[in-house]
This record gives structure tokens, C-alpha cells and sequence, in this order.
């Protein structure tokens, strides 16, 4: 946010900001249609828990229309992108209280997918970005605290998975009893990167539930099927692990970071 994004939007955007809400209502609508309804994940049925899904959805069928816009509100927002308009897909904590997917164009938040927590709410929302309270999550602690609260889970520190650790910091324990190792691929898993690891090694050596240990029946599960280690190292041990990770430029290494992925993936 900057006074040229705010100036922008003031003059392409805001004049025509409900035929945008409509134009962002017919996509929404239009990605309806596309998609399975009846889809059931977690437990929960399309649109709730979709956000992601929405966005994205939303964003390839905007993106084509854009090419050639044949509404007021997409004309407006190819304008302002013209002239130099932010306009990209955000992800976040809003207001405290769950993740969601949403766009930022310029000064303005636009939510496509507003109804996947609540679904009496409208399916599409615009607000100043500044009224949103939509955040930024840049560490591990905030985005554990939030993944407590919104999956209603416990995180536990990645202290038996040493290898993986540096990438994959924290496990997730859902209240439905499935564990995963979490990184989040949409922000936080390529910002550790960028900053060779230090994100994960300040959650794994500051963060409140350091010396959290994981309940037995899970340790033994990952012990027995996924080859960790039998008891929580020290740091002394897990600091070589973040050691060898920067001295082997395992940032750059696309074929080794895959090959974590995959078995993060798969447990």
C-alpha cells in the first residue's frame, strides 16, 4: 500500500466499485457452475473450507476476461491495472479469527469466497483494505497460534523429524485425530527459504511449545512407519541439522527440497 495505489484506485476504481461488485459476483457464480458442489473435504461441503479453491478459480476466469473485458467494473480494473494497479491474490490472517484467500486491488480488499467460514454471508465482499483487518503472517508462531484456533487443533514441535524439520517445523493435530507436518505452502514455507531456515529454527528453538512432546501414540506411529527418531532431540543436535541445511545450499536445491516435500506430503 503506497499513495499511488490508493490514487489509483480512487480514480478507476471506486467510480465504478458496484459494477465491480457485480462483475466479481458473476465470476463467482460462474465458477459455481464449474465446480462439483457435492465435493466433500475435512468433513465439510463445498463452499465451506474452499476459499483457496474459490480464489483460484475465480482468478483464471478473471485473468481470461480481462484480455478482452466487456463490462464497466472489468474495464475499470484492466485500467487500473494498465496504469499501473496492484492487483494480485492475498493470503492471510483475517481478522484474528482464520486463514482466507483473498484479492488486493490496490487500496481495496476483495473477498470472492466471503461465505466458506460462514455460509449465510454474502459470497463476495469489498472494503477499504485498511477496514478489512486483514494480516500478514509472517512467522511460524503466528501462523501456529492461528492454526490452534481456526482447526481447532494442537501443534506440536518437529523434534523427531530432524531431517525435515528445517522446511517442515511444526505437526498439526486435528481434533478428528489426523497429524501432518505443516510448513504452509502459500506464504511461510517460501519465506523460510528466502531467509535460509530462520523461520523455522526461531519457532523450533523460541516458540512457547518447544518443549511440547508429541502424544505417545503418534511417536510411535512415526517412529515405526516413517523412519523418526525415538526421542525429541536436544538442540545442540537439531542446530547441526539447520548447520548442514545452509552449508549444503539446501535452499537452492530444488530436487532435494522436492523430494522433503513428498514425504511431508505423504505422511
Amino acid at each position: 500500500m503506497n499513495f499511488k495505489q490508493v490514487k489509483l484506485t480512487k480514480k478507476y476504481l471506486l467510480p465504478r466499485v458496484k459494477e465491480l461488485q457485480a462483475d466479481m459476483m458473476r465470476l463467482r457464480t460462474a465458477f459455481d457452475q464449474s465446480y462439483d458442489v457435492a465435493t466433500v473435504r475435512y468433513g465439510k461441503t463445498y463452499p465451506e473450507g474452499f476459499c483457496q479453491e474459490i480464489t483460484l478459480g475465480v482468478k483464471t476466469i478473471m485473468e481470461k476476461e480481462l484480455s478482452a473485458p466487456k463490462t464497466p467494473g472489468m474495464t475499470a480494473l484492466r485500467d487500473f491495472a494498465v496504469h499501473g494497479g496492484l492487483a494480485k491474490r492475498i493470503w492471510g490472517n483475517l481478522r484474528n479469527q482464520y486463514f482466507q484467500n483473498a484479492f488486493q486491488f490496490g487500496s481495496l480488499y476483495v473477498d470472492v469466497a466471503n461465505d466458506t467460514v460462514n455460509i449465510a454471508k454474502p459470497k463476495v465482499e469489498i472494503l477499504p483494505l485498511a477496514k478489512a483487518r486483514m494480516f500478514p503472517i509472517s512467522d511460524y508462531d503466528g501462523y501456529a497460534d492461528l492454526a490452534e484456533k481456526y482447526w481447532k487443533g494442537q501443534v506440536y514441535p518437529n523434534r523427531i523429524m530432524p531431517d525435515l524439520a528445517v522446511m517442515f517445523p511444526l505437526f498439526l493435530i486435528t481434533p478428528d485425530g489426523k497429524i501432518g507436518l505443516h510448513a504452509n505452502y502459500q506464504t511461510i514455507l517460501y519465506r523460510n527459504m528466502q531467509f535460509d531456515f530462520t523461520l523455522a529454527e526461531k519457532f523450533l528453538f523460541k516458540n512457547k511449545r518447544k518443549a511440547l512432546a508429541l502424544p505417545e501414540t503418534y511417536r510411535q506411529k512415526l517412529v515405526t512407519e516413517y523412519g523418526a527418531v525415538p526421542e525429541p532431540i536436544s538442540d545442540d543436535v537439531l542446530s547441526q541439522y539447520f548447520d548442514s541445511a545452509r552449508q549444503s545450499q539446501l535452499r537452492f536445491d530444488a530436487t532435494r527440497c522436492q523430494a522433503m516435500l513428498d514425504r511431508a506430503i505423504a505422511l
